[in-house]
């Protein structure tokens, strides 16, 4: 019997990123509910829906096609159906250098045949939605990007202070 894998820790690193994550995303439009969810899948015309990606009808995923870390937010025209594994591999690439790359997960990499295909229908998809990402310079004034100027700096002396506990911990119980 295969016995499952040793729960990863979760680091400072990781939970801080997630506050990152959490102010961008809720810094940004979310607005894609039941009536975009249906015109994506018209659009892409594929019943049942497959991942846009790779073509897997195991879509499990709505994946941004430019990522919240880079101003992508939750709105038709950048949200598209995609299976855990697309999902998980592209992470915060541009959709288009992932789809090409070398990488070990890309899917050159994996044998999908149609990816120029596939390139060229998500271009339409983003053309046709006129979605544009937005920086937060773009969505916020001249205060709010000040008051969040000053929340990211208290945000990085809490995880200085989090770091040093944790360092010191590991010296006081030899605990790695």
């Amino acid at each position: 019997m295969k016995l499952p894998k040793v729960p990863q820790r979760i680091t400072p690193s990781f939970a801080f990123s997630m506050i990152e994550r959490c102010l961008l995303d809720c810094l940004g439009t979310r607005q894609f509910g039941k009536k975009e969810i249906e015109t994506v899948l018209a659009f892409f015309g594929s019943d049942p829906p497959e991942c846009v990606y790779c073509g897997s009808y195991e879509v499990q995923r709505w994946d941004h096609l430019v990522p919240i870390k880079k101003g992508g937010e939750t709105v038709l025209g950048n949200m598209v159906p995609a299976c855990a594994h697309c999902d998980d591999s592209k992470r915060d690439s541009n959709f288009y250098e992932w789809m090409i790359s070398g990488s070990e997960s890309s899917l050159k990499n994996r044998g999908v045949k149609d990816i120029n295909h596939r390139m060229a229908k998500i271009k339409s998809y983003v053309q046709h939605f006129g979605y544009t990402p937005r920086s937060l310079e773009d969505r916020l004034d001249k205060d709010d990007l000040e008051w969040l100027s000053i929340i990211r700096s208290r945000i990085q002396e809490i995880r200085k202070d989090i770091d040093e506990l944790i360092k010191d911990y590991r010296t006081k119980t030899v605990n790695v």
